[in-house]
């Protein structure tokens, strides 16, 4: 007699519901994209005993016709495809025709439905085991109630957490829902009370913020919304001002066509356009939503598609952290007396910003620990690194006068309707300063125009640097060529465009399929040739782009460091070039001034003029 068996049909449901059903959280999920589907504008969500006595998804879609009411629970029956060609023009959340019987298989599971308003019949189904179909139901729509959950099935159910626990797994899902479907009211309700209430919003921003400030009770004026179109796809981004972030990713959403994925490279690509302008082991706030083109897309790689394949993943990465380099608000901050300081009792400040890039202008405030920097003002002593200072700065004068000039017809023509006032973010009319000293062996410190600068000492070197390296063109050959290996996407990048590198003194030959050599490169970037090969080795994008991430891997390298001792003529030197400065942020695009106004100082101490 043979040992292999035919499993029974229940015990093979059973065995397939774990790769879809696993808590109560994983059911909601199934039940509520079958909702959003069938066109619903309202979803209501309930659970009990955190969803595993209970669960319950009330819609006021399409309902189901009575006689597809048992194909519901049927393996692969589904009204989303009808052949392997539809899974490349999915426009609906489900097509794999298995939640439903997964549900059924673990589970007391009821549907009842109205279909178009018609008669309403309900179905119900015990652990796999269809009990008949009766009449009545919801006048409209569909609810789908799920009971005793994991019920016959100890084992699984030993493996879920306590009630609130699961019911609160069951609500992030629900929020994670809401937030690529503005239009749709959904409402959740816990062991009878309603604890949660989405109206239908106009935006996606406006249903991001009220998720999230909802849930950390955050400041909305520190949240953006940028957008940009490629080939084929749409990026739509909510994301918080550099100021506001937090230790982990935690709050980096990403939805591709509606779907909530785990995309790990556009996460990095988001990471990446904020650059050094967040603190180190710092994340911003941000939820992408990608529409691109079903056929570049393939969701059927995991059970719950929670997963996602991109055909055009290099050319999204490329735009997405290039609209926030572009786009995202620069500031600089500028330390400020709180209106009503009070004497006897130590001040509090605040950071406001009125620093305006060329696309962007925004006001903004935060309440930061005071600090004493005079306490660790130091004298210079040693002399580190030298700065030539040029003798005729008048040519430079003329260009950034222009620069400025351009820089305010730009801003007032992004700027119509703004009510706030437009300062430029230098003083052309006089560039003087009295340099005071460096602090903390970071900062240096100079008095200009009523106002003290605190400058990052190696950021403003490093954008220094980055400026006369655009103007140098040495070249060093190498007299062992680097191989590298590069990615399927890098290497037509590449194949296509390496006259972009060639500019700028990197030759690079391909030597076979995803197989390239580095011949030569600049004279200043051979201490990080390792580091420009892993960048090339991984980067697309245009010249632009290109340009400023080769600058500011050398640039880093070779400028002054933080715990570096300045000489007063080669800090002096520096300061007068950083105030020459378009942009005065580093190339990675961090902003590394703050200012210090006279009058809020005075304020401060008590003293008034």
């Amino acid at each position: 007699m043979g040992r292999i068996n035919t499993l029974d049909s229940v015990v093979a449901a059973r065995i397939a519901a774990g790769e879809v059903i696993d808590r109560p959280q994983s059911v909601a999920r199934e039940l509520i994209d079958n909702a959003i589907d069938a066109k619903a504008s309202e979803i209501t969500l309930t659970v009990e005993g955190g969803g595993i006595e209970l669960l319950s998804v009330k819609d006021n879609g399409s309902g189901i016709e009575k006689d597809d009411l048992e194909k519901t629970i049927e393996r692969h029956a589904t009204s989303k495809i009808s052949s392997v060609d539809d899974l490349y023009h999915l426009s609906t959340l489900g097509f794999r025709g298995e939640a439903l019987y997964s549900v059924s298989a673990v589970s007391r599971l009821t549907i009842a439905s109205s279909y178009m308003g018609e008669e309403a019949y309900t179905l119900i189904v015990d652990n796999g085991r269809v009990l008949g179909i009766k009449k009545g139901g919801p006048d409209s729509g569909t609810v789908v109630t799920v009971e005793d959950l994991f019920g016959q099935i100890p084992a699984r159910r030993s493996f879920l957490k306590r009630p609130s626990s699961e019911a609160t797994l069951v609500r992030n899902m629900l929020l994670s829902k809401a937030m690529a479907f503005p239009e749709i009211t959904f409402r959740y309700y816990q062991d009878g009370a309603l604890r949660l209430h989405l109206p239908a919003r106009a935006s996606r921003f406006d249903r991001v913020l009220d998720i999230i400030t909802e849930d950390e009770k955050l400041n909305r004026k520190l949240f953006v919304e940028l957008n940009d179109k490629g080939e084929k796809f749409s990026v739509k981004l909510v994301t918080s001002l550099a100021e506001l972030h937090r230790s982990d990713r935690g709050r980096i959403k990403i939805y591709v066509n509606g779907r909530a994925v785990e995309e790990y490279s556009m996460v990095q690509a988001i990471s990446y356009g904020y650059g050094e302008r967040l603190p180190g082991g710092s994340f911003p706030y941000s939820v992408l939503f990608i529409e691109d083109d079903p056929e570049l897309v393939d969701f059927n790689i995991h059970p719950a598609k929670k997963e996602v394949k991109l055909r055009n993943r290099a050319e999204i990465h490329h735009v997405v952290s290039s609209l926030i380099k572009q786009k995202l608000p620069r500031t600089i901050p500028s330390i400020q007396a709180k209106e009503d300081e009070q004497r006897e009792l130590p001040p509090v400040i605040k950071t406001t910003t009125s620093y305006q890039d060329r696309n962007f202008f925004l006001n903004r405030s935060e309440v930061p620990q005071e600090e004493n920097f005079s306490s660790s003002v130091s004298s210079p002593r040693k002399d580190y690194r030298s700065v030539e200072k040029p003798s005729d700065n008048s040519w430079l004068q003329k260009a950034k006068e222009l620069a400025v000039k351009k820089e305010e017809r730009e801003i007032a023509q992004s700027y119509e309707k703004s009510t706030n006032s437009k300062e430029s973010v230098w003083d052309v009319e006089d560039n003087s300063f009295t340099y005071i000293g460096q602090a903390f062996k970071l900062f240096l410190i100079c008095e200009r125009k009523g106002k003290l600068y605190l400058v990052d000492q190696h950021a403003a070197h490093e954008r220094v640097i980055f400026e006369e390296l655009k103007e140098q063109r040495s070249v060093q050959q190498l007299l062992v060529p680097i191989d590298f290996e590069v990615e399927r996407d890098v290497d037509e990048f590449l194949s296509n465009h390496a006259d972009l590198y060639t500019q700028y003194g990197i030759n690079i030959v391909r030597k076979e399929d995803c197989l390239w050599s580095l011949l030569s490169l600049p004279a200043m970037a051979r201490p990080v040739e390792k580091q420009l090969v892993e960048y090339i080795s991984t980067k697309t994008g245009d010249e632009s782009e290109l340009e400023s991430g080769l600058y500011a891997i050398v640039a880093c390298k070779a400028a002054i460091k933080a715990g570096d001792i300045v000489d007063r003529y080669s800090a002096e030197a520096l300061l007068e070039k950083t105030f020459q400065l378009e942009d005065p942020s580093c190339p990675h695009g961090r902003t590394f001034i703050i200012t210090l106004d006279e009058a809020d100082l005075r304020k401060m101490v008590g003293r008034t003029k």
